[in-house]
């Protein structure tokens, strides 16, 4: 039996995701400065005071939809496995994960343009938050990388560097799929990536 306390959590987690939900979508519409929350409280129907319950300011909910889509991107992202012999080979591990994490983002438009959004928001608050988005994304790419050459999957490279340039590249990509009618699958786009980004580093 569902204890009272426990459906009553349940139901603060899905008014929280109910907001962030509404948030993403007025920032993607709006960007950040044209945002409101008298916005985002009308897309998600709710008063204004339970908006408040949650979260204190426009800038409170703008970092609480970066830092879970951050923590989304960890969860699919992990150590390529190489002693289970049960485990498919590492470069099929690596597409896999690939192409988990480019369909999470496509998948979700208002998430995907607001990211798009980084350099071209006039409000230095949200640019400095973005830039530290990615700056967290690139790091998280130099370490797989690292992880990468200590079981010869990839070649000596400058992680940092390869990184920076991957990033940039998958940034593109995301363009591409979000904003083109005629754009290619995800699985087609990562084909080429792979091919592009990776024959050059894989061992």
């Amino acid at each position: 039996m569902v204890s009272t306390l426990d459906a009553g959590e349940r139901a603060k987690l899905e008014r929280r995701r109910q907001i962030l939900s509404a948030a993403k979508a007025v920032f993607s519409e709006a960007g950040y400065h044209g945002a409101s929350i008298h916005a985002i409280i009308e897309r998600a129907q709710i008063a204004r005071g339970t908006f408040y319950l949650y979260f204190e300011s426009k800038a409170a909910v703008f970092d609480s939809i970066l830092d879970q889509a951050m923590a989304d991107l960890r969860a699919r992202l992990h150590r390529i496995e190489v002693s289970d012999p049960t485990a498919p080979p590492p470069q099929v591990q690596l597409r896999q994960q690939v192409v988990a994490t480019l369909e999470y983002i496509v998948n979700d438009r208002p998430l995907a343009t607001l990211l798009l959004s980084a350099g071209h928001t006039p409000d230095v608050d949200a640019s400095e938050r973005l830039d530290l988005f990615f700056t967290e994304v690139r790091d998280l790419l130099g370490r797989a990388l690292e992880t990468g050459m200590e079981i010869g999957l990839v070649r000596k490279c400058q992680p940092e560097l390869v990184a920076a340039a991957m990033l940039g590249m998958t940034r593109g990509v995301i363009e591409l799929l979000v904003r083109s009618n005629d754009a290619a699958s995800v699985d087609e786009v990562v084909s080429e990536m792979l091919l592009v980004a990776l024959r050059g580093v894989l061992a």
